[in-house]
């Protein structure tokens, strides 16, 4: 029957069908903790995560840092979960240190930025060994440190500060550490005066925003470019605003981006002559993932996008029609919500409005997401009916339904027929062949089952 099953599929779709990506549908939210001053949610009361940045990896786990933990001196911390359940797996020793920014590779070691305290340095948290401590000081001389992101081979890139003057380097487990940018105020030699937020991927490289100039030449009229930086030193440009090529469409650029692995850069533009927008490029080719001059979205918020490398990017902004702040995640053809301020979601104390008491940002940080295009999200909570009661803050997993992607590798096409007929078999058969797959991801009609009326729509996915 599968066989048969699979021909006649293959005979529908046609020899000449191609392969589209895959900007998926959002229903279902997962909330991880809660923090509150009150009763919290896999959290001590009175712990918080007030606006940082929440990070998911291909698993689905979720690691995000601690203003504060709810224990003797309130130290920093960092919390580690999955699936809804979850617990502080970190506690600075020192009441008086901060913690940045985390990051989350999809083997479950997550990394983070400690200073102020001794030493500074960038800390892990490893899951499959619940281990945690300091992971490198390095480079030496280095006085401070910031968001460290971990690849999946260990890796990690960071910008250091030595004494105010920065540096984009990599550490890969020993020392020495890879320089791979450096401000002019260290080497005079080189072309960077300032090194914003940088990004890392699987390859060892570092993208990021540069402005070009020598030692003190950081004004706002110098040169801005997007680079791709490796190891060496060589670079690739991916941008750049009119202060470096007088023809570029870019005024100006945010000073955080998100680099995938397979070398595409996310970045929030202003256009020249007016305008603002989310951009997706390789330095060759240029996707407009949303612009705030036509279309849904209106004011573009400050807070990097995130992106994979199946060409999703996800980004905040103002929803036009209603002025309410969102959050969207598109291609370059597809734009879609994945939540809204308003929205009901599920927590422990019953349905909850994404809501504040007054016009405070109802998100906090920005957001991540992995390669099936979960979102993790921080959002202020109040019942549904009453914004003046503060539930306080969960941090979410917006569920990424993809109709058509049965085999979860971004996209559709013939590779997900096989997955596809054995998802008809039902979810316990279709867990066995893709354990890390969704079942429901073959239910293209949208009527919450899979079954034979699946069919018809799942051909033209596939075909179109």
């Amino acid at each position: 029957m599968h066989r048969l099953i699979t021909v006649a599929l293959a005979v529908a779709l046609g020899l000449g069908a191609g392969s589209q990506a895959a900007v998926p549908f959002y229903d279902t939210y997962q909330l991880q903790c809660r923090a509150n001053f009150g009763a919290a949610f896999n959290l001590p009361a009175g712990s918080f995560f007030t606006s940082s940045t929440p990070a998911i990896n291909n698993a689905g786990q979720v690691a995000v840092n601690l203003v504060n933990v709810n224990v003797p001196g309130n130290p920093p911390g960092v919390w580690f979960g999955q699936g809804g359940t979850g617990q502080v797996k970190f506690v600075a020793a020192d009441s008086n240190a901060t913690i940045g920014s985390i990051s989350l590779n999809h083997l479950g070691r997550a990394v983070f930025p400690q200073n102020f305290t001794s030493p500074n340095g960038v800390y892990f948290y490893d899951a499959p060994s619940d281990t945690s401590g300091l992971l490198t000081t390095q480079p030496i001389g280095a006085s401070s440190f910031g968001t460290p992101i971990v690849n999946d081979l260990g890796q990690v890139g960071y910008r250091v500060s030595f004494l105010g003057s920065n540096a984009w380097v990599s550490f890969a487990g020993a020392p020495p550490v890879a320089f791979h940018a450096v401000e002019a105020a260290l080497d005079a030699a080189s072309p960077y005066s300032f090194l914003f937020t940088p990004s890392f991927n699987n390859s060892r490289q570092i993208a990021g925003k540069v402005r070009l100039g020598a030692a003190g030449q950081t004004g706002e009229n110098r040169p801005d470019q997007i680079r791709i930086i490796n190891p060496d030193g060589t670079f690739t440009i991916i941008a750049h605003d009119r202060d470096s090529d007088p023809n570029s469409l870019f005024l100006s650029f945010d000073n955080s981006v998100a680099l995938t692995d397979n070398g595409w850069v996310a970045f929030n533009a202003n256009l020249f002559p007016a305008g603002r927008g989310v951009f997706f490029s390789n330095g060759v080719e240029t996707r407009t993932i949303a612009v705030n001059t036509a279309g849904i979205v209106s004011t573009i918020e400050s807070f990097g996008p995130a992106a994979s490398a199946s060409g999703l990017v996800a980004f905040r902004a103002f929803e036009n029609n209603t002025a309410l702040r969102a959050i969207w995640i598109g291609d370059g053809t597809t734009l879609r919500r994945v939540v809204r301020e308003h929205d009901i979601v599920p927590t422990d104390l019953g349905p909850a409005r994404i809501d504040q008491h007054d016009a405070s940002p109802v998100f906090g940080g920005s957001i991540t997401i992995n390669r099936y295009g979960d979102v993790a999200f921080n959002a202020a909570l109040t019942p549904p009916d009453n914004n003046q009661i503060e539930w306080g803050s969960g941090i979410f997993v917006a569920l990424a339904r993809t109709p058509g992607d049965v085999d979860c590798d971004g996209d559709v096409d013939f590779d997900d027929i096989d997955a596809f007929v054995a998802a008809l078999s039902g979810p316990a058969a279709y867990a066995a062949q893709y354990p890390d797959c969704r079942w429901l991801n073959a239910d293209c009609d949208g009527d919450g089952d899979v079954d034979f009326d699946d069919i018809d729509p799942f051909v033209a996915l596939i075909g179109s």
